[in-house]
């Protein structure tokens, strides 16, 4: 339930940017947007890095694998058709930030809308952010549970023989 909560006001944090005063508009919230997804990335990355890693190296020495063939056995858990769409998807919203001022301040006629341009890109910032952050947790998943299932093979076939 907590989850839901949670997915629920990240969904509709973007829609609030609009009811904040417009100091919460400025340059330090963009800041702290970007460096609260990157610290959020980083603290998933080293732990499922791990993780992941760990169960490599078990599948590695079950399977006999080489030191040599290594990389080339695990590059299918790693690299395929989901975790490069999840990759691509990331690349396209990271490409977008440095777009998302384009001429805001051009087009502005007073203050007013200047701020409300500025929390509308805010806002941008904060739904794109949250993407990346929610393709790579999918990307984990992905790639934990192809490991998990090739670790679980002989268990399903020992059971499907009795």
């Amino acid at each position: 339930m907590r989850l839901r909560f949670g997915a629920a006001i990240l969904a509709l944090s973007p829609l609030l940017c609009f009811a904040e005063p417009a100091s919460a508009c400025e340059q330090a919230a963009f800041a702290s947007v970007v460096s609260n997804a990157s610290t959020l990335l980083s603290t998933m990355n080293d732990e499922h890095k791990k993780a992941f890693q760990a169960k490599l190296a078990t599948l590695k020495s079950r399977e006999g694998w080489a030191d040599g063939d290594y990389a080339a056995k695990a590059t299918p858990f790693i690299k395929d058709a989901t975790t490069s769409a999840l990759d691509e998807d990331n690349k396209a919203l990271l490409d977008k930030v440095p777009l998302l001022g384009g001429a805001a301040g051009a087009e502005a006629a007073d203050a007013a809308q200047l701020t409300g341009k500025r929390c509308a890109m805010l806002s941008e910032l904060r739904a794109m952010m949250a993407k990346v952050v929610e393709n790579t947790r999918a990307k984990w998943a992905h790639m934990l549970g192809k490991v998990d299932a090739a670790l679980d093979e002989p268990r399903q076939a020992k059971a499907a023989g009795q």
